[in-house]
């Protein structure tokens, strides 16, 4: 189980790093970062970003999802992920 810590904000939230079919690593993000990432509206004018460091942050994460997954074995964590993202597990 491989890890990467993000910084936003003076907390630190640990994500997960996964590899793809074609051996990327992707960088999986908890909902409780995407929701810090992204407090306002999307229909904000800076589309519900906290600010620009946010967004940058954003764009480094692969996929969010709940907390709990981030805690599962490798394989199950993508099993979870090939759900949405079936193209990038197989």
């Amino acid at each position: 189980m491989r890890t990467n810590d993000l910084e936003f904000e003076g907390r630190t939230y640990t994500c997960r790093v996964v590899e793809s079919a074609d051996g990327e690593d992707l960088l999986i993000g908890s909902t409780e970062l995407l929701d810090a990432l992204q407090p306002g509206s999307f229909e904000d004018a800076n589309e519900g970003f906290a600010n620009k460091e946010a967004e940058a942050l954003y764009d480094e994460v692969f996929y969010f999802t709940e907390p709990e997954n981030l805690l599962l074995p490798d394989e199950e964590l993508i099993e979870v992920l090939k759900e949405s993202n079936p193209d990038w597990f197989e």
